[in-house]
């Protein structure tokens, strides 16, 4: 899309204009709809994102001092294991130990942790946060294609904002510490930027992979100008976000079927454009590899032409070939799966095969929940099923293979996720000197009673509900089973506003019943 949009190069005169543009459309917006604090520290209503820049600061509550007592503590790390009764010491954003009756300052904080299981964040490796806003609107004749292709074009720069907010939110909620934002649908440099900043805002860790706009013509780019212009703004920066918060591209999907072409597949001279730009700045690719035969992207043929590593997540993967799945475990490249979706989606594809092919092998696997307009933001959901589905069946090539286990649940939901986003070494278990990313579940909660063995209890048991605090970085985003990051009532009220202003800007068979939003 570069060739037809009127801004080429960051720093131009005509980038600057087209800032101003938005600065004063988002003005307006925000104004006539009067949003409350769109920052977490009670901001002023949300202005230009490009303008309004967070940089040196977190808006989120301040981390110090303090020690978890008496906990329960899953950490993942092979060499502390499972400890009962146990201590959790963190100082600023970093772990300082583990371990049991530890010996702290007298001026930290002591947080009971008695009858509270700890563990690592969660993380989604996999996430189309701008379609949140028609969450619960799937149906038969209403399909996620058609409500996409109908709603898609009426989300403003504020809507992508609050629909971010929205499933940023939840996933806080939800135990996820870490997301990475899939954003296929970047409609204009302010859409961008409003989503951008919303992660940012959000305290969470994670990526914000940068697409293209649905659809893309397949002999043209994405805007690569704005790409780069992205890159330099809110990444291209040592300290930014302290790591936190990084970048990627949601590359297109190329079709490695010989002589084959399939519908908005981007011709090969234009993804290697895309792709080679994204090496360039160091941004790792994050792509659908298929659901269908039809659409399938070769790992295997990717990695012969230089793009596949071990930074890249490739996401589905129903329909991998074996030279696939070796390409996988010996690049070190990650699968991103989403069961909740797979078994609705898959055509002439196994994700049970795959899935346990692939563990067998070695390889990377990681979860998501693809979309809240698909699924419930739940990975306890999603661990689950992998849980009941990831066994062998007789007549297959698994019937000889290993069941999954529920630990292994516990890394794909956890561990496997932070090494697929690059954050592996910062976060994913509750090791000294990682980043204090945790989350504390109440064991005493009717559900996860009485509890057996750990890994089965989180991963047969407990859902979002059993959810009582939400660290990173050492910032207690949840505490008490309450938010505390943002005002959930407000994202939810906003929320509700901008599908029903949508919906209105889309009329016909989408249009509102009534005059104002409601509830509903």
């Amino acid at each position: 899309m570069s060739s037809n949009k009127s801004t080429s190069t960051f720093g131009s005169s005509a980038i600057a204009a087209s800032l101003q543009a938005r600065r004063d459309f988002l003005r307006s917006s925000a104004a006539s709809m009067a949003v409350a604090g769109a920052g977490l520290l009670g901001a002023a209503p949300i202005a230009a994102f490009s303008q309004t820049r967070v940089v040196g600061q977190d808006a989120v509550p301040k981390s110090g001092e303090y020690v978890v007592r008496n906990a329960i503590i899953l950490t993942l790390d092979p060499t502390l294991g499972d400890l009962a009764a146990a201590d959790i010491h963190v100082r600023g954003d970093a772990i300082v130990a583990v371990g049991t009756a530890l010996q702290v300052p007298a001026s930290a904080e002591v947080v009971d942790g008695t009858g509270m299981i700890v563990m690592p964040g969660l993380c989604d490796s996999h996430w189309h946060m701008w379609n949140t806003l028609f969450k619960n609107m799937v149906t038969p004749r209403a399909s996620y294609a058609v409500l996409k292709n109908a709603l898609g074009p009426h989300h403003t720069p504020l809507d992508y904002y609050r629909a971010n907010r929205l499933a940023l939110t939840e996933a806080i909620d939800a135990g996820i510490t870490t997301v990475l934002n899939y954003a296929h649908h970047t409609q204009s440099p302010a859409h961008v930027d409003a989503e951008i900043r919303a992660l940012v805002e959000s305290g969470l860790r994670g990526r914000y992979a940068y697409g293209g706009a649905d659809p893309t013509p397949i002999n043209q780019t994405i805007d690569l100008a704005d790409f780069e212009r992205a890159y330099k703004e809110w990444f291209d920066r040592p300290s930014a976000w302290k790591g936190r918060v990084g970048y990627g591209i949601a590359g297109r999907a190329p079709d490695f079927r010989p002589g084959q072409t399939a519908v908005g597949i981007p011709e090969k001279a234009v993804y290697q454009k895309e792709y080679s730009l994204a090496a360039r700045l160091g941004v790792p690719l994050v792509i659908h590899s298929g659901q269908t035969p039809g659409r399938r992207v070769s790992p295997a043929a990717l990695h012969a032409e230089g793009f596949a590593d071990k930074s890249t997540v490739f996401v589905h993967g129903i329909v991998l070939s074996p030279e696939d799945r070796a390409t996988l475990v010996q690049t070190g490249a990650a699968l991103s799966v989403s069961f909740g979706n797979e078994f609705r989606s898959q055509r002439g594809g196994d994700v049970r095969q795959q899935t346990l092919l692939l563990l067998q092998a070695g390889g990377l696997i990681s979860l998501s929940c693809d979309a809240s307009s698909l699924n419930r933001t739940s990975i306890f959901e999603q661990m689950r099923i992998a849980f009941a589905v990831m066994t062998p069946h007789e007549g297959t090539p698994t019937e000889k293979l290993a069941a999954v286990t529920a630990r292994q649940c516990l890394q794909m939901a956890s561990t496997n996720g932070l090494k697929a986003l690059g954050f592996g070494e910062v976060a994913g278990t509750l090791s000294p000197g990682k980043r204090a990313d945790f989350i504390m579940l109440r064991a005493t909660d009717l559900n996860l009673a009485p509890m057996g063995e750990l890994d089965k209890t989180i991963v047969h048991s407990a859902t979002n509900a059993n959810v009582d605090s939400v660290v990173v970085d050492g910032r207690f985003l949840k505490r008490g089973g309450k938010i505390l990051s943002v005002d959930a009532q407000q994202v939810r009220r906003e929320a509700v506003e901008s599908l029903y202003q949508i919906r209105k800007r889309a009329g016909g068979a989408f249009a509102p019943v009534g005059d104002a939003p409601g509830l509903v």
